[in-house]
């Protein structure tokens, strides 16, 4: 959530903010700021719930985020209705901020309490982590539309009063923190995406090898073929992160593309010698035991690479915020 956290000042008006109870303002600086403040209090819960679901796998702790941003945002809805609904005739700046907390309420009440639930299944196939993704972006988008809103009648209340807006030193952190962490997600499920693609895809020419079924397994690269290209292709089309950052997204092209040659090279070869698997001579054997070993070697290595990787590209860009 990224509204309205500037306050408004003026030459004449106090900085300083009244309680979210009080039923009248000396001036339209604290009016603002009143709202202005609810915001602040509701970002720093909002930013510990994002940054736990950035580093933790633990969804029990996640889940207990997401609710403490549900607590306290049900204290800025409170507050805020007890604010006047008008300061000198102007009812748009509450009204507006009142129906973003009611919002982002409704956001965290039931969309991310449906990604969180998504969160568990989301392993299970590729189709199962883009409806994750989706319901994340499809929470944010809401969230984005009311901040605007609010950016705007934040605007025209300063004008009509002839103020200016500024940012506290502490505003404009959360506000970069929070813009940070939402171009961070956008190219992580850019990037992960295609690289989960083509692990789902690896799985199951894994089992159809342990399986020793050479029918399922010419199926499951042919396949994995098809998948590590479209992958491939993708991930060569994503930028930089920032416009110099390319680690994170070669780490996951690297995989996809290791994948490309087993299946043109090595894994044709496995298939056609699988075929006539109670005939293989001691040379067969030899042959596909090498690209086997060739095979889990690579395999480690390029998953390695892409797991520390993506765990520094999140270290670096949205940092821990600590319990």
């Amino acid at each position: 959530m990224r509204f309205f956290t500037q306050i408004v000042v003026g030459c004449f008006f106090s900085t300083c903010a009244l309680p979210a109870a009080a039923q009248t303002f000396s001036d339209p600086a604290s009016y603002n700021n009143a709202i202005v403040n609810e915001q602040v209090d509701l970002l720093k819960k909002n930013l510990r719930y994002i940054s736990k679901a950035a580093h933790s796998e633990n969804d029990r702790k996640i889940e207990n985020r997401r609710l403490e941003v549900v607590e306290q945002n049900k204290v800025a809805v409170a507050n805020v209705q007890r604010i006047p609904a008008a300061y000198q005739g102007n009812a748009e700046l509450r009204a507006a901020a009142l129906k973003a907390f009611k919002t982002m309420l409704e956001v965290y009440s039931a969309d991310y309490k449906q990604v969180n639930a998504l969160a568990a299944t989301r392993t299970e196939s590729f189709e199962a982590m883009e409806r994750y993704y989706a319901a994340q972006e499809a929470a944010e988008a809401k969230l984005a539309v009311v901040d605007d809103s609010v950016n705007a009648a934040q605007r025209r209340f300063a004008k009509q009063f002839g103020m200016n807006i500024e940012s506290t030193r502490e505003s404009v952190k959360l506000a970069e923190y929070t813009r940070q962490v939402t171009a961070v997600n956008k190219y992580q499920h850019q990037v992960f995406l295609p690289y989960f693609r083509v692990q789902k895809a690896s799985a199951k020419l894994t089992d159809a090898l342990n399986a020793q079924d050479a029918a399922a397994f010419e199926a499951a690269r042919v396949t994995l073929a098809a998948e590590a290209e479209k992958s491939a292709a993708e991930l060569s089309a994503v930028p930089a992160f920032r416009g110099k950052d390319m680690a994170y997204r070669n780490a996951a092209r690297d995989f996809a593309n290791l994948y490309m040659v087993m299946c043109a090279k090595q894994f044709v070869q496995v298939a056609e010698l699988m075929k006539n698997k109670d005939h293989l001579t001691k040379v067969d054997a030899q042959t596909i035991n090498t690209h086997i070993n060739t095979f889990n070697t690579q395999n480690q290595k390029f998953n390695e690479a892409y797991n520390r990787t993506s765990a520094a590209f999140m270290d670096t860009y949205v940092p821990v915020m600590n319990d």
